[in-house]
């Protein structure tokens, strides 16, 4: 049950100064990020770096003739993607646990080409001053972009597409407010939630995700990309 102070000064943010609650703490939060991403995140957790490369190493070796356990990429890659979200917690107070990324999956759009989707998935909860924790949120987001060979010039070259980063993309489904139906109060939670992962996704994950595609070279991509046409082709047609 929510204490009765606590409603009472709700009350007072949601009633005269209602841009008061969302604006200072949004935006504080959001100062607090955006510094720490110009920094770099890594500069707060130094193994995002090292699990960074031990990611670019496992996906290179999908490429070599060795057989390598596909389970120790998916670890690799959850465990980056994880790491960073402690880190924006730590900064922001919103925090973003269990994340679960099945894996990095290429889908051949021709011989050269293809799409590449990165699925997020965890669990948020958004607190405030005074308030403390207002809403748990279920999230849903895809890391996309495209990758190509150029096939132009003497050497063939790894071309990498915008990774897109659209707020609306970004699903976020409310597990449980504390504030029953005070819908002012969980829709300040949700956006906050929403513009935190936005500028992450912007600011870092979609950096890293372009890094990691064009640390590959022609021929690994090509291998990939062949990788992909193989399995689109094996499935059932009731299947696609």
């Amino acid at each position: 049950m929510v204490q009765l102070w606590k409603l009472v000064l709700l009350c007072g943010l949601l009633a005269g100064t209602s841009a008061s609650l969302p604006d200072i703490r949004g935006n504080d939060v959001l100062r607090k990020l955006k510094s720490g991403l110009e920094r770099g995140l890594d500069t707060f957790d130094s193994t995002i770096e090292i699990i960074f490369q031990n990611l670019k190493t496992e996906l290179e070796s999908r490429c070599s003739d060795e057989v390598v356990e596909q389970q120790e990429t998916e670890n690799f890659l959850e465990q980056l993607i994880s790491r960073i979200f402690q880190v924006v917690s730590r900064l922001t107070g919103v925090r973003i646990r269990n994340v679960q990324v099945p894996d990095i999956t290429f889908e051949a759009t021709s011989e050269n080409s293809a799409n590449v989707l990165i699925p997020i998935t965890a669990d948020v909860t958004v607190s405030l001053p005074f308030l403390g924790e207002i809403v748990d949120l279920d999230l849903n987001v895809d890391l996309q972009t495209t990758v190509s060979i150029e096939t132009d010039t003497e050497d063939p070259q790894v071309v990498v597409g915008e990774c897109t980063n659209n707020p609306e993309s970004i699903s976020l489904t409310v597990l449980h407010s504390r504030f029953g139906l005070l819908n002012d109060v969980v829709d300040i939670g949700v956006n906050l939630a929403r513009r935190v992962v936005s500028s992450v996704v912007e600011g870092e994950l979609c950096p890293r995700f372009r890094e990691l595609l064009e640390s590959l070279d022609a021929e690994c991509v090509e291998k990939l990309i062949g990788e992909s046409q193989d399995t689109t082709q094996q499935e059932p047609e009731g299947s696609r």
